[in-house]
């Protein structure tokens, strides 16, 4: 790489300009300029992203640049790199949550799956659905009003509902099970894989990602 610079500092417009916009008008969008391989890249993406590659790379005690320029360097055709990287968000945080190497908050676990082009839940440790992403909405039929905070069991079934309580236990793993659709005059299955996650707060979450 002929530079691994940090990203370029905004100006003090562009400073002042984001610390006083309103919240309500605040932007889930951020766009950084970084330099891979000596050529400056615009990437737009959202915060929550960001927070999950800078974790990443101070992980793995690397710059920020040099994480995304490693991440580039796998791209093939015209892959888009800001679908890339959340891609590699996604799985690197599937693959942590056995080592629970990355910390992210609730907050953060719930855009990352409501960014995921695969159908997927966030539950808590009671089987509450906190988030689901649209593709989840789409494949099962069911509005979003009325799936969240409900018992995923109003709607679903685990096949492995009473090993539940122990995706947590140590070491933390993942499982693959079976959820089967409970909604009257309807039919639907998926093989589902359960990522058992520890939020920064140590909060026990449960991300479900269907997988056939």
């Amino acid at each position: 790489m002929a530079s691994e610079s940090d990203i370029l500092p905004r100006t003090r417009s562009e400073a002042a300009a984001a610390t006083s916009a309103p919240p309500e008008l605040a932007s889930p969008w951020e766009q950084r300029i970084l330099q891979l391989d000596g050529k400056r890249y615009s990437l737009r993406l959202e915060h929550e992203f960001w927070a999950a590659l800078e974790a990443i790379a101070s992980r793995r005690k690397l710059r920020l640049n040099r994480l995304v320029a490693e991440i580039a360097s796998r791209r093939s055709g015209d892959t888009n790199l800001s679908s890339l990287l959340r891609v590699f968000c996604l799985g690197e945080m599937e693959r942590a949550t056995a080592g629970r190497s990355l910390v992210l908050d609730g907050a953060s676990i719930n855009a990352l799956i409501e960014a995921a082009p695969a159908p997927g839940l966030l539950l808590d440790a009671d089987q509450l659905v906190l988030a689901a992403n649209d593709a989840f909405l789409h494949w099962s039929g069911v509005k979003r009003a009325l799936l969240l905070r409900q018992k995923l069991a109003t709607y679903f079934r685990l096949q492995s509902a009473s090993s539940f309580d122990g995706l947590w236990t140590r070491p933390i793993r993942e499982e693959e099970t079976r959820m089967i659709g409970i909604m009257p005059g309807r039919v639907l299955a998926a093989d589902v894989k359960l990522v058992p996650v520890l939020s920064a707060r140590g909060r026990r979450l449960c991300v479900v990602w269907v997988i056939a």
